[in-house]
C-alpha cells in the first residue's frame, strides 16, 4: 500500500496548486471548462457538443477567453489566468499540432460514391463505347432557313447560318430575303453546354409548329443528322408541332443534365399559312432564371449522346462542409437499384450502337460477352480477375438466357458490385489504385484509356508521373465542370430560390438582371481561375467586374463599347475582386436592406478560415421592431450586443459592416438615408491581431496575406475535391500545400494538381 501512496501523493501535488500561487491551468479548466467542453475537450451533450478544436493563435485564444470565457461569467478567467488555461487548451487539444499528437493515424472514411460521382461515372461508361463530346466554341448554333412547298416543310434551302440565340418574332413577313413570308421553315442544329448540373427547365413559345430536341441519339446513317427524318424518328423532348390558331402556345419541359458536357440539339419550326410568324425558346438553369437561349451556351458543333442518369437520390452527407458518400442508407440502396435498371434499359436500348453487335452476328452472344467483360473492367477501374468474369461476364449468360436479356441482367450486376460503387474496396496499393483516385478527384468519373493505359504500364507510381497525369486530366472539360462547381458553392451561387428584390426600392432589378449578374460572376472567376496566371490574389482583389451594357448602366459604371459582357475598371477602393461582386452582395443581402450579419458569416467562414458555431437561438432581422433613423449597422449592433451574441458576433459584425458602403443589390453608396455609411471597425483575426478594417480592400488585403485565410481556403478546396479529411494525409499537410501554394504565385490551378497528386499516392509504396 505505501508503495502505491506515494506516487498518488506525488500526483496531486504537481495537479493542486499550492496555496498563494495562481491555479495551474489545467485546474482552470477543470473548474470552469470541462462541464460544457469535456474533460479532453470533446465536447458535452446539450452543453456545447462540438469538440473544442479551432485553428486560432494562442494569442486570440488567449483574448477570446478573457473577453468571452465562461459565457454566464467572463470576468471569471482574465489575465493571468486566462493566459495559463489558454496555454493548456492550446498544447492539449484545441491546436492542429495537439490533434496531431492524439491520434497516431487518422485513417480515410470508407465512402460509396457520391450522387455526382455515380452520375458522371455512368455518362463517362456508356461514353467510352459510343464517344465523349467535348463542348465546342459557344457562339451559336447552325441554322437552315427553307421555302415551304405544302407538306413538305424542307422543300429549297435558301440561306445557312448561325444564329446566336432563339427568339424570333418575324410578323407577317419573311425570316430573309427569298423566302416566301406564308410558308417557310427553319432548323437550328448544334449542341447546348450546360454550365451546371441539375435541373433545367425548357419553355418553348410559337403560334405555329415547333419540335424541340436534346440529347437524341443520331439514327445510323444520318451523319451528322442534318436531315429532316432522322430527328423525326426521335422522341421530342417538346412537341408542338400542330397549331391551333393565332395564339401563341406555351410549352414546358424539365430534364436533368451534367454540368461541363455538350448535348446534341435540335430545334424544327415551320409557319404554314398564319398570319404571324413566331418562335422563342426560353430555359431555366439550376437556381436560375428564365431567359432566352443563346450563346455562349449554344455551340454549331454536333455531339453525342449522353447517359444521364435521371433516378433521385437522397442527398449525400454534408455535415463536414462537403458532399461524402459516407451515409448508406436503405434510401440510398434503393436509388441506386432504380438507377442500375434504368441504365441497363438504354444499354439494351442502346446495344447495336454501344457494341457493334448486329442482331444477325452468329456469333452474337460470345461477342457480347466480350462487350460485357470491357463494360465491367471499365466500371471497375481494373482488369477482372478469373471469379469476377465468372460472375459478371459468364453467369449473366447461363441457362440460355436470351442474349438482351443477360446484357441487362449483367449492367445491373455490375452497376450494383461493390468494386464500382466503393471504389477504394479492397484497398489494394496499385496503380490502378492511383488510376482511379485521379480520376475521381479531378473528374468526379471513371479513368479515361489513357489512364487505364498508363496504369497498365506501371507509370503512376511517383509524384512526377501522376502530376503529368494531372495536369493533363486538369485539361478536360470534365476538369473544368468540377472546379468550377467548387467556387459556384463556394460564392454560394448554388442557393436555391430567388433573388428578389423591393422594386420600390430598386426599381430594375429583375429577373433578367439577376441573370446577367449571375453570368457576370461566372465569368468573372473562369476569367481567373483558367487563365494563365490563375491567380488567388486576383480573385480577391481585382479592381474590374466583367459587365455588358445593362449592368454598367445599373451599377453608374463606365460600359467601354462592344457586345456582351467587358472588363469594366472599377475604383480600386470600392470594388475588391469576388468579395464586392453585386451578385454575392445582393445574395447576401435582406428584401430591402442589407445584412452585415449575412455577408460577416460569409467573409469569416469562406474567405478567412474561421469556425462558426450555431447561433443559441435564431433571432430575425425585423425593422420595424428598430427605432426610425437608425442604420443598418446600428440596428445590427443593438440585435448582437449581449454577451452571448458577441461570442460570434464579435468577428461577425466587423467584416459585415466593412461592407456597408453597398447597398441590397451591391451598388456602391455613401450614405444610408440621412446619415453618411460608416464601413470602420476592428478585427480580432484568428491570428490573435487586432487590424483597422475601413472597407473591403482591407479585408481582401488580410485575405491574401493571412496563414490562416489562405489555409482556410485550401482546405475548403481539399474537403471538396477529394472529399476526405486533410488529416488522413498526415499531420502538416495543409500547411505544406500552403506552402507551395506561395511558392507557385498563389496558382489556384497547380494547387488542384499538387493536392490531387499528394492524395492519390496516400499508402503507395515509391
Amino acid at each position: 500500500m505505501q508503495r502505491n501512496f506515494l506516487p498518488w501523493m506525488a500526483f496531486l501535488a504537481g495537479a493542486l496548486p499550492v496555496f498563494g500561487q495562481a491555479p495551474s491551468g489545467v485546474a482552470i479548466y477543470e473548474k470552469h471548462c470541462a462541464s460544457c467542453h469535456g474533460a479532453n475537450g470533446e465536447g458535452v451533450e446539450d452543453e456545447c457538443e462540438d469538440p473544442l478544436q479551432g485553428d486560432r493563435s494562442l494569442a486570440s485564444l488567449t483574448r477570446y477567453i478573457e473577453k468571452r470565457m465562461p459565457e454566464e461569467d467572463p470576468h471569471l478567467v482574465v489575465g493571468e489566468d486566462a493566459k495559463a488555461v489558454a496555454e493548456y487548451i492550446y498544447g492539449a487539444f484545441y491546436s492542429p499540432a495537439a490533434r496531431a499528437g492524439q491520434v497516431a493515424e487518422v485513417r480515410p472514411a470508407f465512402a460509396r460514391l457520391t450522387n455526382r460521382q455515380f452520375r458522371e461515372s455512368v455518362a463517362d461508361l456508356l461514353g467510352s463505347f459510343s464517344g465523349v463530346s467535348h463542348p465546342g466554341e459557344g457562339k451559336g448554333l447552325q441554322a437552315r432557313y427553307f421555302q415551304s412547298d405544302g407538306m413538305n416543310k424542307k422543300a429549297k434551302q435558301v440561306l445557312e447560318r448561325e444564329d446566336r440565340a432563339l427568339s424570333f418574332d418575324f410578323g407577317e413577313g419573311p425570316p430573309v430575303e427569298g423566302i416566301a413570308a406564308d410558308q417557310f421553315s427553319i432548323e437550328w442544329q448544334g449542341s447546348l453546354i450546360a454550365p451546371a448540373t441539375g435541373w433545367y427547365e425548357f419553355k418553348l413559345s410559337t403560334p405555329n409548329g415547333a419540335r424541340f430536341y436534346l440529347n437524341m441519339e443520331a439514327e445510323e446513317g444520318d451523319g451528322n443528322h442534318r436531315d429532316d427524318s432522322g430527328a423525326k424518328r426521335q422522341t421530342a423532348l417538346i412537341d408542338s408541332w400542330v397549331s391551333s390558331g393565332a395564339e401563341v402556345r406555351e410549352s414546358v419541359a424539365r430534364v436533368f443534365l451534367l454540368g461541363g458536357r455538350a448535348y446534341p440539339f435540335k430545334l424544327d419550326y415551320f409557319k404554314y399559312k398564319e398570319a404571324q410568324g413566331m418562335v422563342r425558346l426560353d430555359w431555366k438553369m439550376p437556381r436560375g432564371e428564365w431567359a432566352v437561349m443563346a450563346a455562349p451556351y449554344l455551340s454549331p458543333a454536333w455531339a453525342g449522346r449522353v447517359a444521364v442518369v435521371s433516378t433521385n437520390f437522397p442527398p449525400d452527407d454534408a455535415s463536414e462542409g462537403y458532399e461524402r458518400g459516407t451515409e448508406i442508407s436503405k434510401a440510398w440502396h434503393e436509388a441506386s437499384t432504380q438507377a442500375a435498371l434504368e441504365v441497363s434499359g438504354e444499354v439494351v436500348a442502346r446495344l447495336h450502337k454501344l457494341s457493334g453487335v448486329p442482331e444477325g452476328d452468329p456469333d452474337r452472344v460470345n461477342r457480347l460477352k466480350g462487350f460485357v467483360g470491357t463494360f465491367a473492367e471499365r466500371a471497375f477501374r481494373r482488369p477482372l480477375g478469373d471469379a469476377e468474369r465468372r460472375v459478371y461476364v459468364e453467369h449473366p449468360f447461363a441457362d440460355g438466357m436470351e442474349a438482351d436479356q443477360a446484357v441487362k441482367r449483367a449492367v445491373i450486376s455490375i452497376l450494383k458490385s461493390p468494386r464500382f460503387l466503393y471504389p477504394e474496396l479492397g484497398g489494394e496499393a496499385s496503380d490502378f489504385t492511383v488510376a482511379t483516385r485521379l480520376a475521381l478527384g479531378l473528374w468526379d468519373s471513371l479513368p479515361d484509356q489513357a489512364l487505364i493505359d498508363a496504369a497498365k504500364a506501371g507509370q503512376l507510381r511517383n509524384a512526377e508521373q501522376v502530376r503529368a497525369q494531372a495536369w493533363r486530366l486538369m485539361s478536360d472539360p470534365r476538369a473544368r465542370a468540377k472546379v468550377n462547381d467548387f467556387f459556384f458553392r463556394w460564392l454560394k451561387l448554388d442557393v436555391e430560390g430567388d433573388l428578389r428584390k423591393n422594386p420600390e426600392s430598386f426599381p430594375g432589378f429583375d429577373a433578367a438582371m439577376v441573370a446577367d449578374l449571375r453570368r457576370s460572376l461566372e465569368l468573372f472567376v473562369d476569367r481567373v481561375v483558367w487563365s494563365e496566371a490563375s491567380d488567388y490574389r486576383e480573385l480577391i482583389q481585382a479592381d474590374y467586374l466583367l459587365l455588358n451594357e445593362r449592368l454598367s448602366n445599373f451599377y453608374g459604371l463606365p460600359f467601354p463599347g462592344g457586345e456582351g459582357f467587358q472588363v469594366v475598371k472599377c475604383d480600386p477602393a470600392q470594388r475588391s475582386g469576388v468579395l464586392t461582386h453585386p451578385y454575392l452582395l445582393a445574395r447576401l443581402a435582406h428584401h430591402d436592406t442589407t445584412s452585415p450579419i449575412h455577408r460577416g458569416v460569409f467573409l469569416t467562414r469562406h474567405v478567412l478560415g474561421g469556425v462558426l458555431k450555431a447561433p443559441p437561438e435564431a433571432i430575425a432581422f425585423e425593422n420595424q421592431h428598430f427605432e426610425p433613423g437608425l442604420t443598418t449597422r446600428e440596428k445590427v449592433a443593438e440585435l448582437t450586443r449581449n454577451a452571448s451574441c458577441m461570442t460570434c458576433h464579435e468577428t461577425i459584425n466587423p467584416l459585415g459592416f466593412s461592407l456597408e458602403n453597398f447597398d441590397a443589390v451591391g451598388r456602391f453608396r455613401t450614405t444610408e438615408g440621412e446619415k453618411p455609411v460608416n464601413a470602420e471597425a476592428d478585427y480580432l483575426t484568428i491570428e490573435g491581431d487586432v487590424i483597422r478594417l475601413r472597407g473591403p480592400r482591407d479585408v481582401a488585403g488580410h485575405a491574401v496575406t493571412s496563414e490562416a485565410a489562405r489555409r482556410g481556403f485550401i482546405r475548403q478546396l481539399f474537403q471538396f475535391i477529394v472529399k476526405q479529411n486533410p488529416a488522413v494525409y498526415g499531420p502538416g499537410t495543409i500547411e505544406n500545400l500552403d506552402g507551395s501554394f506561395i511558392q507557385s504565385g498563389h496558382h489556384l490551378r497547380n494547387l488542384i494538381v499538387e493536392l490531387n497528386t499528394l492524395a492519390v499516392l496516400r499508402g503507395m509504396k515509391p
